[in-house]
Order: C-alpha cells, then sequence, then structure tokens
C-alpha cells in the first residue's frame, strides 16, 4: 500500500492550479491536430476526408441551443461535419474537442488522492410498460398501447471498492417510479394514478413478487469480498495497481483500449469501443490524473461528437455536455463538464433497453461504507 500511495501523490504534481497557458496549450496542440490531419485528407477520397477532418467534431458556440438539433444541439454523423451557428457576442466557439482537450488540461493537474475505499454513486434509469389490464412489462420495449403508460424507475447504487486484502460493499436503494412523460401522466391519472405497480415472481430464491413503488424504497447495503481491489471498468477486471499502471498518452492508452476491445469485443467498432472504455475510466475507476487527461485528449480526436451548453444532469448540476451517438448500436455516451474549470461533473451512458446510468459521485474516501441516500447528489 505503501508505494501505491507514494505514486498516486506523485502523479499529483506540485501546481494543482490550470492555467491559461495550460488551456491555450492544450487548444493550440488541437487545432494544429486538425490542420495536419486536414493537410493529410487532401489525397483522400471526399468520403474518407470528411472523416479525417471532423476528428475535431463540429464548432458550435458556447451560447443557449437554438434548437438546430432534435435534442437542441447541432449534429454529424460519425466524424461529418456540419455547419455550425455563429458565434453570438461574448461568447467563445469552442468545438467539442476544444471543451474535452480544457477537460484534460483540469485533470492533468488534479491533485490525485488516497482512501479507504474507491466510492461511485451512480443513478440508474429503466423503463416498465404498463399495459391496460395492469400487468407490468420490463423494461420499455413493449408498446403500451390504448389505456397504457411507460414509467420510469431511478434506482441509485453506490459501490465502495476496498484494497487488496479488505473488502468491498454494494449499497442501493429504488428512489420510485413515476410517469415516463406528460403523456404517460395522463394515461396514469385516467387508469386512476395507481402509486404501486406488481410486477410478479423475481428470479429469487423465494420467487416473491417484485413491487414497484412510486416512493423511495428501503435501502440495504451488501459486503462483497470477492470484490474488492476489482475494477470491471474499462472492459477488464483490473486490480488497483492495474489501473494506476494505465499508459499516460493518447496514443499508448488507445493501443491498451483497443488490446481490450480485442480481447472482450473483437466485432465491436473502434470508435464505439473507445468512447464506451473512455467514459467507464474517467467514471469508474481511480486511474491518475495523467491517465485521465490521455482519455479526455483521446476523446477529442475521435469524430462523431456534438456539444451543447446549459445542460442539467439528474442532480441538477449544470455544465456543457460533449455527447457520442451510435444509433446503430443503441448506444449514447454523455460527458457534462463545467465549462470554466473543465471538471468532470457527470458521466451519463444509454443503451439496450430503454435505460441509462449516470455517475454522480466518483472518488477516494475514508468513510464508513453506507447504503446511499433516498435523494440524487
Amino acid at each position: 500500500m505503501t508505494d501505491l500511495k507514494n505514486l498516486l501523490e506523485q502523479a499529483a504534481g506540485t501546481d494543482p492550479v490550470v492555467t491559461d497557458a495550460d488551456v491555450a496549450a492544450d487548444l493550440n496542440r488541437g487545432r494544429r491536430a486538425a490542420r495536419r490531419r486536414r493537410f493529410a485528407g487532401a489525397g483522400l477520397t471526399t468520403v474518407a476526408a470528411a472523416v479525417t477532418i471532423g476528428a475535431l467534431a463540429v464548432p458550435l458556440a458556447f451560447s443557449p441551443a437554438d434548437g438546430s438539433g432534435t435534442d437542441g444541439s447541432a449534429s454529424g454523423g460519425s466524424g461529418t461535419a456540419v455547419s455550425a451557428p455563429p458565434a453570438t457576442s461574448g461568447t467563445t466557439a469552442l468545438s467539442a474537442g476544444d471543451v474535452l482537450l480544457v477537460a484534460a488540461a483540469h485533470e492533468e493537474q488534479a491533485e490525485a488522492t488516497t482512501g479507504t475505499y474507491f466510492r461511485v454513486r451512480k443513478v440508474y434509469s429503466r423503463e416498465w410498460t404498463v399495459l391496460a389490464d395492469g400487468r407490468i412489462v420490463c423494461c420499455g420495449s413493449a408498446p403500451a398501447g390504448p389505456g397504457g403508460y411507460k414509467l420510469r424507475e431511478l434506482t441509485v447504487n453506490e459501490t465502495w471498492t476496498g484494497l487488496k486484502g479488505g473488502t468491498a460493499w454494494l449499497g442501493t436503494r429504488s428512489l420510485g417510479a413515476r410517469p415516463a412523460t406528460p403523456a404517460d401522466e395522463a394515461a396514469w391519472r385516467t387508469a386512476g394514478a395507481p402509486t404501486s405497480w406488481n410486477a410478479g415472481p423475481t428470479d429469487t430464491a423465494d420467487k416473491h413478487d417484485q413491487v414497484l413503488s412510486s416512493k423511495p424504497g428501503k435501502a440495504v447495503l451488501y459486503e462483497m469480498k470477492d470484490a474488492a481491489d476489482r475494477y470491471t471498468a474499462p472492459g477488464m477486471n483490473s486490480t488497483l495497481e492495474d489501473v494506476l499502471a494505465l499508459p499516460a498518452t493518447p496514443k499508448q492508452l488507445r493501443a491498451r483500449l483497443l488490446e481490450t476491445k480485442a480481447l472482450t469485443a473483437p466485432d465491436a467498432d473502434d470508435v464505439v469501443a473507445l468512447v464506451q472504455f473512455s467514459g467507464s475510466l474517467l467514471s469508474d475507476t481511480p486511474a491518475l490524473p495523467k491517465v485521465r487527461a490521455a482519455a479526455f485528449r483521446l476523446l477529442a480526436g475521435l469524430p462523431g461528437a456534438t456539444v451543447r451548453q446549459n445542460v442539467t444532469d439528474l442532480s441538477g448540476r449544470t455544465g456543457t455536455a460533449v455527447a457520442f451517438s451510435f444509433p446503430e448500436y443503441s448506444l449514447n455516451l454523455r460527458l457534462i463538464v463545467d465549462p470554466k474549470t473543465g471538471k468532470l461533473l457527470s458521466s451519463s451512458y444509454t443503451g439496450g433497453k430503454n435505460g441509462d446510468s449516470t455517475v454522480l459521485l466518483s472518488g477516494w474516501t475514508d468513510d464508513t461504507p453506507k447504503a446511499p441516500p433516498a435523494s440524487m447528489k
């Protein structure tokens, strides 16, 4: 443990302040790289050149969204450039890549810490379909039909990953279910506005019924001795020492993550895998500051990102969102960053059958493990 503690302290550096020069250097590096890609693409086909040039994404103004996209953001396809609205007076035009490079400059200077546990608090969301006859079906993929509606249930999970030779804990609590949309709320009121729903027997040993409620549920805390000093992100069952040994340059980190992809999901698209693994590394592991910075820089060089200002996460924090979307894989990753400091506020992953997860808290602590609160914070 002493060696790992010393390694963390050495990685912290002596000056945790991100200077204007740090940010400017990162942005200049990113723009020079974009120009190099532009020149390199001169002899390519039109489509290949568009993919190459679009690697830092679309320049967008740091001003309220104008509704140009379905979610208020301008969007390019995977690496396809789209004309951006002009910057308004008093705003600074930054691309999605620029936002991520500011975050990288911040993370590189961040202070590494140690603790007894690495704690991650996530809020998971999933949909249930309530049919007109009262039957309830997971997980939102079934149409509600006439007289039916959909519910969105939020559950908060908190993991406390201990050190080698220690233990780990998992705390969980339902935050309740409610109609997913205003239209669902209207159908719910027509159905009598029930406050609980019986989903039928579970796959537990006693086959008890799973009952959803509109109120927060009882918190539980489980000890998981086998999970101590184990991190499943990014796509691997790693120890703390493995995580601390991740490479600290974008090129080397990319190669390492693609090695993991080759072992775990060889048929997956490289960009999809890099986005997913990098997001998990940032939110779910105690990676060193320089490794986290490398992950941000790696993401900044990938095609297909969109940016939107004044986005609020599930806990009410507001920042600038950088999002990657892969409809063909039903996968979306959204990072919300404080535009002033570059700090990662939350990471949201959406995929599969209408479910998503948002990281609200991630870091070392000496607190005693306990079940999560009945609120999102």
